[in-house]
């Protein structure tokens, strides 16, 4: 078993010594649908000199400080789980000695794109073109894949009216994307604007029950079968004012051998409200509802990263066995939740996916224990 050692950065410094012994556990979430958060839990005490608490009233937390942590396995190089600046603070005193704490709540740069709320137009640019003028005015590094054509001004034109978060998710939706801030290997931050890129090469091999080889604990699936199989949209078009049916019913890209929600019945959803007029921005719409709703399996469980020997991501695909022949194969992580404390480092898991079965293209690796086995044994 390997060791985990937390690494901490407060203000673009290395943590201080006193700041680190004062941690009594840490909490880093990875979301594929959400900010990115940090939960740290911190000991506090009256100074000796009397008159200020340590910590507390040391200056080091203070509003939208930057707080970068990351995790170190063995006598690997850290990996950097969150750049993130401080949103709130909890303080509890008691007269007990070693019962005061302070708990501080920090978002990655998503924090930095909600600050202030516009009002703004942006004529002749599509979403994506959108999207890398707002990240990069953020002074992020950006992964934006292309959208729509730009809209005409002369009929229509993107207006935002709110913060620019809130803005990037509902163009996010309606092309089927993901919009979220990642953190680089060197450390730097990346806004991406693209669909959940599922032809990833999978991160890791999950063992469900597998005796010695077993490395997830609580395994736990759900199947929402009552979910939309197709959906269907319709708008006036700006130029000549005719309507526009548009309607999809398929997944694009599927991760077993049968479609999730598949049956004879299917269930129709109707687009309602979307503000496009485009009959190829409406069948995007349409076919972003039904890639979502695809999404019907979830799944959540247990990995130590120490027994496993890699810190995993959300937003990435991973492989499981051992979990049946309808449940076995391709998944794909939505959240991660890092938990670091006096009982170690542990990682709660959550994922989904849009199919059942195996497709016979997965690579379950050359290990004997990571091997694919016998049909009856999967």
């Amino acid at each position: 078993m390997s060791e985990a050692t937390l690494t901490l950065e407060v203000g673009g410094q290395a943590a201080p010594a006193e700041l680190l012994e004062a941690v009594h556990s840490v909490e880093v979430e990875d979301h594929a649908e959400q900010a990115d958060m940090l939960r740290m839990r911190l000991a506090t005490a009256v100074a000796r000199a009397g008159g200020r608490w340590d910590l507390l009233d040391s200056g080091l937390l203070g509003r939208l400080t930057n707080v970068k942590v990351g995790v170190r396995i063995g006598d690997g190089p850290s990996q950097p789980l969150i750049d993130a600046f401080l949103i709130d603070l909890r303080a509890e005193l008691s007269s007990e000695p070693g019962r005061s704490s302070v708990e501080v709540v920090a978002m990655d740069a998503s924090a930095l794109l909600q600050l202030e709320q516009r009002v703004r137009s942006w004529p002749e640019q599509s979403d994506a073109q959108i999207a890398e003028a707002i990240f990069a005015a953020a002074g992020l590094a950006t992964e934006v894949e292309p959208t729509q054509p730009a809209r005409d001004r002369r009929h229509e034109t993107t207006v935002q009216r709110g913060d620019d978060l809130g803005f990037l998710r509902r163009l996010a939706e309606r092309n089927g994307f993901e919009v979220y801030i990642d953190v680089a290997p060197d450390g730097r931050g990346v806004g991406h604007f693209h669909p959940p890129r599922l032809e990833r090469k999978p991160q890791a091999v999950l063992n469900v029950n597998m005796g010695p080889a077993t490395n997830v604990d609580g395994f736990k699936v759900r199947h929402d079968m009552l979910r939309p199989t197709a959906a269907r949209a319709a708008g006036l078009d700006a130029e000549t004012r005719r309507e526009q049916p548009v309607e999809a019913e398929t997944a694009r890209r599927a991760l077993g051998a049968a479609p999730a929600g598949g049956g004879e019945r299917r269930r129709l959803e109707l687009l309602s409200g979307t503000e496009l007029s485009q009959a190829s921005e409406l069948q995007t719409a349409a076919q972003a509802v039904v890639d979502r709703a695809a999404m019907a399996l979830s799944a959540e469980g247990t990995v130590y990263p120490a027994d496993l020997g890699q810190v995993l991501r959300a937003k990435h695909p991973i492989l499981v066995r051992g979990a049946g022949r309808e449940l076995s194969g391709t998944w794909y992580v939505t959240r991660v939740r890092h938990e670091l404390g006096g009982e170690g480092y542990a990682q709660q898991l959550e994922l989904s996916r849009n199919a059942t079965g195996l497709t016979r293209a997965e690579d379950f690796g050359g290990d004997a224990a990571l091997a694919p086995q016998p049909a009856v044994r999967i």
